[in-house]
């Protein structure tokens, strides 16, 4: 689903409330048709939603298998092989290919993005939003992202992609949902060229 609108309609608002960073005032979100509580991006996880917001949430001090993993080590000790082999299966999925040893530091905008779609994927992840992921891409990385989101959509992967770009939409999307001023205000099939 492609996701238009113009700014402050409130686009990435709603994904944030789906995803449990911001907590919703009214309303429900459903996952498979059934309604979850979702208060936190952990609940959100669990119940097989991931996201890649604007803003990257990654450590640059720290290697790609380490900031994939960070969010699922709990308590006691870590499987750093196990977890390195989830990674590189997860990037699989994919067709990423990333040295899981590499400093974040030292990955470009495009590669920090896979990274971040790395993580969602590592963590089952059957719904992935996307908030504008192409508004800091080159040309090349963007038709790499468009490659990776035709890869998730084979493999089964529900996909909310929030663009300005109708290009993209074309490009991508199977149905359009356009939202102004917090409500969604219509939905449609894009268009073939």
């Amino acid at each position: 689903v492609a996701m238009l609108g113009e700014n402050g309609a409130g686009k990435s608002t709603l994904m944030k409330v789906v995803y449990g960073l911001i907590r919703q005032d009214a309303g429900t979100v459903a996952v498979d048709g059934r309604v979850v509580d979702i208060s936190s991006p952990r609940d959100a996880m669990s119940a097989g939603i991931g996201m890649v917001t604007q803003e990257f949430s990654l450590v640059d001090t720290m290697t790609v298998a380490e900031n994939v993993t960070l969010s699922s080590i709990g308590f006691g000790r870590v499987d750093a092989r196990h977890n390195r082999e989830r990674v590189l299966a997860a990037m699989d999925r994919i067709g990423v290919h990333i040295e899981p040893e590499r400093l974040v530091s030292t990955l470009s905008i495009g590669e920090r993005q896979r990274v971040e779609i790395v993580k969602a994927l590592f963590h089952d992840c059957r719904v992935l939003i996307l908030d504008e992921p192409t508004a800091v891409l080159t040309p090349q990385e963007i038709d790499e992202l468009m490659d990776i989101m035709r890869a998730l959509k084979e493999q089964g992967t529900s996909i909310v992609f929030i663009t300005h770009k109708l290009r993209e939409v074309k490009a991508v999307g199977d149905r359009i949902t356009v939202i102004r001023r917090g409500k969604v205000v219509g939905t449609a099939a894009p268009s073939t060229p």
